[in-house]
């Protein structure tokens, strides 16, 4: 299983909208279809939590203009209702990081830059985020017991980085 957080700002919606989609279409998608032992989420403001299941999504396309509805919904009906399901296999719901971390399942990373991929797993959990983690954010993380995880050769932004993650671990199993 691999989990896949993005933290973001509600403002990333219109400002890093191009991220945002391209995070949810790297670390779900495949040419063919939807890799169904992935879990990704974009934190909003750690308050609102818009997740897809890889292994039980319909009907979700791979657009900008559709990725970003379906998260401009979430958010709202997250902030309006708490829980909400927005499409199958895609639900939005009130959540912290702080609650949320330590429950996220296998080897526990957060992005931190440029690096070496070396000891990826299959069953892994990375945090990634929008715009710079805070240094109390990766404090934290930390005591969730998550690691630095540093991926490609040079600066690269989360949406890139979630493709490489992914990559890394299909040459590695396959």
């Amino acid at each position: 299983m691999r989990s896949f957080l993005l933290l973001a700002r509600k403002g990333d919606l219109s400002a890093r909208r191009g991220l945002l989609t391209r995070f949810i279409a790297g670390a779900l998608l495949l040419s063919h279809g939807t890799r169904k032992d992935v879990w990704a989420a974009v934190l909003f403001d750690d308050e609102v939590m818009v997740s897809f299941e890889g292994w039980a999504m319909r009907n979700v396309r791979p657009d900008e203009q559709s990725l970003s509805g379906i998260l401009r919904a979430g958010l709202r009906r997250g902030e309006e209702r708490g829980k909400s399901r927005i499409l199958q296999g895609v639900t939005a719901k009130r959540a912290r990081l702080a609650e949320l971390a330590p429950k996220l399942p296998g080897k526990k990373f957060f992005f931190d830059g440029p690096g070496n991929t070396h000891g990826i797993e299959a069953d892994i959990s990375v945090v990634f985020w929008c715009k710079g983690i805070e240094l109390e954010v990766a404090e934290g993380l930390r005591r969730s017991g998550f690691e630095p995880l540093r991926v490609g050769a040079r600066k690269v932004t989360a949406d890139q980085a979630a493709v490489i993650v992914n990559n890394a671990i299909d040459r590695s199993h396959s």
